[in-house]
């Protein structure tokens, strides 16, 4: 069992560290261990899990809980897998410095499959399905891998990744109408694809050379723009309302104009969001060891990309 909390806050020596603050988290965790080899198996892990978060101003973000597991095979091949149900959710960051809001809760289903990694050819496959309740959140993905070793000190492997996903709530802007906010979003069909490539070379046993390269192509297309009416509302569907298509217009295919009250002037704008992106990746790293336990390591990173 586990508390942890994370002030509200900005503090500089988190970054590149703590993804959110202002949480407190309740984790239980209980394992079953099976360490003697029976008929298919060499050891069986099964592990469950429950969770709880508020935020420090007593607000319920969160209950859920999973189930998963490891077995690891006789023939050294090796499974994992497991789902993981989320319920009474809520966020207090969706709405980017606005107020709580209320999310269904959701599913994920997850597993991972690998070959003898004692051979030099290795093969693997991982994937996942998110799906959030009220049919408003859908996600797949599949990540096959390929590893070769050609000789005791290369090591070589290619994983190429793919993943489609819907969200019926992605942010989109903020704007003032009167004395309102409007926090606007839509629908958004997303796409992702890549390509990883990953090097371990030792030049000597104190000398090493590490790559990894990815190719990445991402799009994603908007539609059905909505803004939020009663962010806590019980009923999922009356938390937003959708423009019909007498209060929004695309403009020269740049923005959208937005005549919520429907009197024949715009009352807001908003840009297109829909993107595609193709970047190509790039890290390598030299680690010398001098003495035992000391090291020196040399890095070069570059990122090209393109945006429309």
């Amino acid at each position: 069992a586990a508390f942890i909390w994370k002030t509200p806050g900005f503090e500089i020596n988190d970054m590149g560290y703590q993804t959110e603050a202002d949480q407190l988290l309740e984790v239980f965790w209980v394992g079953y261990r099976l360490y003697e080899p029976k008929s298919f198996y060499k050891q069986i892990n099964i592990n469950f899990n429950q969770y709880s978060a508020w935020d420090f101003a007593g607000d319920h973000l969160l209950d859920g809980g999973n189930v998963n597991g490891f077995i690891d095979f006789k023939n050294y091949w090796q499974l994992s897998g497991g789902v993981e149900i989320s319920l009474n959710q809520a966020s207090n960051t969706m709405l980017r410095g606005g107020p709580l809001m209320k999310l269904p809760g959701a599913t994920n289903e997850f597993f991972y499959i690998t070959t003898d990694n004692r051979k030099k050819l290795i093969f693997s496959l991982s994937g996942g399905i998110n799906t959030m309740f009220e049919g408003s959140q859908k996600s797949y993905s599949l990540t096959p891998g390929v590893t070769y070793k050609p000789a005791k000190t290369l090591n070589i492997t290619v994983s190429p990744s793919y993943r489609k996903s819907f969200d019926e709530l992605q942010y989109v802007s903020q704007t003032a109408y009167g004395t309102l906010d409007r926090y606007v979003f839509a629908s958004i069909d997303q796409r992702t694809i890549s390509m990883s490539f990953r090097l371990n070379f030792n030049l000597k046993p104190d000398l090493t050379l590490q790559y990894w390269g990815q190719p990445f192509i991402g799009s994603g297309r908007y539609y059905d723009f909505k803004y939020i009416t009663d962010p806590v509302a019980s009923g999922y569907n009356n938390r937003f309302a959708i423009y019909s298509p007498s209060q929004i217009e695309l403009v020269d295919n740049e923005n959208y104009s937005i005549d919520e009250n429907n009197d024949g002037s715009d009352d807001y704008n908003v840009g297109k969001p829909d993107f595609n992106v193709r970047e190509f990746l790039s890290n390598l790293v030299i680690r010398g060891e001098y003495n035992p336990g000391s090291s020196v390591y040399l890095g070069w990173s570059q990122t090209r990309s393109g945006f429309d």
